[in-house]
């Protein structure tokens, strides 16, 4: 007997139950995984709806303005579309102090170069002047050689010694280097250092950035772009204030910290990102701390040292020249302005109406404008629905319905792959036909098709336009025909009808799709709902896949 033969077949009508165990454990994963594809894409639909329905992105205003370098509009769903006209008096402006004092010592003719150390570290050596003329030509080359303790005054009597085109002058801290009398307008251009040269003059003098301005009846010259004791941002508190104290300045009331270690960086990032509603920032070429409120009008900026009870206290605000020690401000201020803004409404060039704002946006019929520069005549502004933009967002709408239908459909119909002999499926083909005639998919195709194609039974206090999709000519497509697209649950768009609904009749069209009450539910707000149901944490598809186990 062939007992080997007989052993293998009665161990394999042994194992045929668990491998039809197994073949259905396998057929359940494929299935779960299937659904949860179903589930993606539902949620994606829903994703979609939750933006489609604002009035904002389905039935948006077009704003159109003549001059846009006066203003730019834009205008709620709640705009009439309507025309008018906009003259801009003055625009807003913001109080600003402006310090009297610079926060670097401003260096004088007896000044040492190694003491002008605001911004760079001074490096004592040779530095380089040439005269150009009108083609480019080199006049001349001079070259002045200093050392770390000379003087400005000492750096000075060199150009004026060793140059014949140029004198050298300081005037307020700035380094004016200039034609010399009888030389105005020889010089075209110059060039300031040399790739021999051993100093950094040009920085330690603020020359870079700077421009030579050509002289013809008077000289010519080229001069510091602040002054030579100018300081950065990275510069510590302690450097500008000798007696600077860790403590707390107020600005409008706001609390702000400050440490003797902070740079000038700091301190402007502390006070920008507070909520003084301030702006701080640092002018290099007036080499001071300008402080203005964010908002416009002559609305007061109040700074003060120490916190409420007058505890500690800085010691820093009058080194900042912002105000004394008395609270009293140290530079100029500029009381804030408000905007003055004219409409005309009927067109006929005479103001109906005036508004004045302290800010510069504007505030009319549920437009906004965005008041740019002051205007002499008259800038024309249009609002008109932007039909264009509510039909493309309805047509997306409709793709990616049409995109779900499709798929949900598909997969109803789909017909499993079999393996030929010797061959092994890839997962895609194992998953195709896994859920062809399932009942729970059933149902939900059946319930988008039936939102898609239904009719609203509005409660009598709507007073709605349109209660269906093919009002506003989005349906099948099969009247007279195959009704194939209706079987499928797929829309079509009828562009004329849609368009006409539409320019006719917006607020009605968004209604359709998107109105939101107790016993009213537009199309988009039932699609919505269903997915929610559908999709959710224990939804519908939650509860198909947690059945679906052995």
């Amino acid at each position: 007997m062939d007992t080997s033969s007989i052993i293998d077949q009665l161990m394999s009508v042994e194992r045929k139950p668990l491998e039809r165990l197994q073949n259905e454990f396998d057929t359940l994963q494929l299935k779960q995984k299937a659904w949860k594809e179903v589930d993606s894409k539902l949620s994606d639909f829903w994703d979609f709806l939750a933006t489609f329905k604002l009035k904002s992105n389905l039935i948006p205003k077009n704003v159109q303005v003549s001059d846009e370098n006066v203003l730019s509009a834009t205008a709620s769903t709640s705009a009439s579309n309507v025309s008018f006209k906009v003259k801009v008096n003055s625009l807003s402006s913001s109080t600003a102090l402006t310090p009297n004092n610079t926060l670097g010592n401003i260096p004088d003719l007896t000044t040492q170069y190694y003491q002008l150390n605001g911004r760079t570290t001074p490096v004592a050596g040779t530095f380089t002047l040439k005269a150009l003329d009108s083609s480019g030509n080199i006049l001349e080359s001079t070259q002045i050689n200093f050392s770390g303790t000379d003087t400005i005054q000492d750096i000075i009597n060199q150009i004026d010694t060793n140059s014949t085109y140029f004198t050298a002058t300081l005037d307020n801290g700035k380094l004016k280097i200039e034609e010399k009398a009888g030389m105005e307008g020889t010089v075209s251009k110059v060039l300031l250092g040399d790739s021999s040269d051993t100093s950094n003059f040009v920085d330690v003098f603020n020359l870079e950035g700077a421009d030579f301005v050509p002289g013809g009846a008077t000289a010519g010259y080229i001069e510091s772009t602040v002054h030579a004791g100018a300081i950065n941002t990275s510069k510590l508190l302690s450097d500008i204030s000798s007696d600077v104290a860790s403590g707390i300045i107020r600005i409008n009331g706001t609390e702000i910290t400050v440490s003797s270690t902070d740079s000038l960086g700091d301190l402007i990032a502390r006070i920008n990102a507070s909520n003084a509603n301030v702006v701080a920032w640092y002018d290099e070429n007036e080499d001071k701390l300008m402080i203005r409120n964010k908002e416009g009008g002559p609305q007061s900026i109040t700074i003060e040292d120490g916190d409420s009870t007058g505890s500690n206290k800085t010691n820093l605000l009058d080194d900042l020249s912002w105000v004394d020690n008395s609270g009293n401000y140290m530079g100029t201020i500029t009381a804030g302005t408000a905007a003055n803004v004219e409409i005309d409404l009927d067109g006929d060039g005479t103001a109906d109406l005036t508004k004045t704002t302290w800010g510069n946006t504007v505030e009319y019929n549920n437009v906004t404008l965005n008041l740019k520069s002051i205007s002499s005549s008259w800038v024309d502004v249009q609002v008109t629905q932007d039909a264009d933009a509510t039909y493309d967002k309805i047509k997306e709408f409709v793709d990616k319905y049409n995109e779900i239908i499709g798929y949900i459909y598909d997969k109803l119909n789909e017909e499993p792959v079999k393996a030929e002999k010797g061959q092994t499926l890839s997962e895609e083909d194992k998953m195709k036909g896994v859920l062809k005639g399932d009942e729970n998919l059933q149902d939900i195709f059946y319930k988008l098709r039936d939102i898609a194609y239904g009719v609203i039974s509005w409660s009598s206090d709507v007073n709605a336009e349109y209660n269906s999709l093919y009002d506003i000519g989005i349906n099948s497509g099969d009247a007279g025909g195959s009704y194939e697209n209706t079987m499928k649950g797929i829309l079509q768009i009828n562009e004329d009808k849609l368009k006409s609904a539409i320019q006719d009749n917006a607020e009605e069209v968004w209604k359709l799709f998107a109105y939101d009450d107790d016993n009213n539910k537009g199309i988009a707000i039932q699609f919505k709902d269903y997915v929610w149901d559908t999709t959710k944490f224990g939804g519908t598809i939650d509860q198909i896949s947690g059945q679906l186990v052995l």
